[in-house]
């Protein structure tokens, strides 16, 4: 799930926004993670 989150985020935005943002912000990057977990695991 991982992999499809961060190849969806760096189409949706620009190549390597998911790296970016697990570096500068953690938190934020763990919790849109788990809202697409949430959101596409159901």
């Amino acid at each position: 799930m991982l992999e499809i989150f961060i190849e969806i985020t760096n189409q949706l935005f620009w190549e390597g926004y998911a790296e970016q943002l697990a570096i500068e912000n953690p938190k934020g990057f763990q919790m849109e993670l788990a809202q697409f977990t949430n959101n596409y695991n159901s």
